[in-house]
């Protein structure tokens, strides 16, 4: 019987990769449905936010789909599944903010971002 050599087995990461997965895994939060679901049944509600409510609404809706988005992708789900494919195009085509500043204007904006 012979013995083969074998390399000595090393850590697959090194110090500061672990140091970079570490802080990524301690900042991260989960995916809260509630406030997806809230902000959402807010933006299609049939009572308008207030006025100075809709910036703020705005931002988290933007925020809920881009983390949507990223999850979305990282699991390939726009490559296995064609509505997602299409809701991700969607989402491409929504401007980032309504733009001018009559209410009606917010409203049909928050209403696309939480149909979408």
């Amino acid at each position: 019987m012979t013995w083969t050599a074998v390399e000595p087995w090393g850590p697959p990461c090194d110090a500061d990769d672990l140091t970079r997965i570490l802080d990524r895994l301690t900042s991260w939060t989960p995916l809260d449905v509630d406030a997806v679901l809230d902000d959402v049944a807010d933006a299609l509600d049939d009572v308008p936010p207030a006025g100075h409510d809709v910036p703020l609404l705005a931002q988290r809706l933007h925020a809920h789909f881009a983390r949507l988005s990223d999850i979305s992708l990282a699991a390939e789900a726009d490559e296995q599944n064609e509505t997602v494919a299409l809701i991700l195009a969607r989402r491409s085509n929504l401007p980032a903010a309504s733009g001018s500043g009559e209410p009606t204007t917010h409203q049909s904006h928050l209403r696309q971002l939480g149909w979408t």
